[in-house]
């Protein structure tokens, strides 16, 4: 079986809790328990995602958004801190494609939808989980 996921372009994208989580696919290569959590939350009001499908290039540089929502036709980033970096690959991004949808999951709005199914799903990774990446 082939992973799914690249590497990352995101100098910060390598401080998070990279790993394959079986409990939601035996083959995707999660970069951040963030990314992890938002598919299992997808999973769990049931809308499709799929996880890293496109990259772009965005005028010398590529970027793959996290997700794609296909009913919405919506591409999802989740960034737990928006570094200048991320400021400008988003401002490029936009200026590219600007018929794309772009959704950006920051910090607060993160907090906010753990706060409120987080207790409702199934092993849902917190700050100080004890995951153990599957590699």
């Amino acid at each position: 079986m082939a992973v799914i996921g690249g590497k990352p372009t995101s100098p910060k994208a390598s401080k998070g809790k990279g790993g394959i989580r079986p409990d939601i696919h035996p083959t995707i290569y999660f970069y951040s328990r963030w990314e992890a959590n938002i598919a299992r939350l997808y999973t769990y009001l049931q809308i499709k995602w799929i996880y890293s499908p496109m990259t772009f290039d965005i005028g010398g540089q590529k970027y793959t958004p996290d997700f794609y929502l296909p009913e919405k036709k919506t591409y999802v980033e989740v960034k737990n801190f928006w570094w200048e970096y991320s400021r400008i690959r988003d401002e490029k991004f936009r200026e590219h494609y600007p018929n794309i949808l772009l959704e950006v999951i920051l910090k607060d709005e993160y907090l906010k939808l753990e706060r409120q199914y987080a207790h409702l799903i199934p092993k849902w990774e917190y700050r100080n989980s004890k995951f153990q990446p599957v590699t």
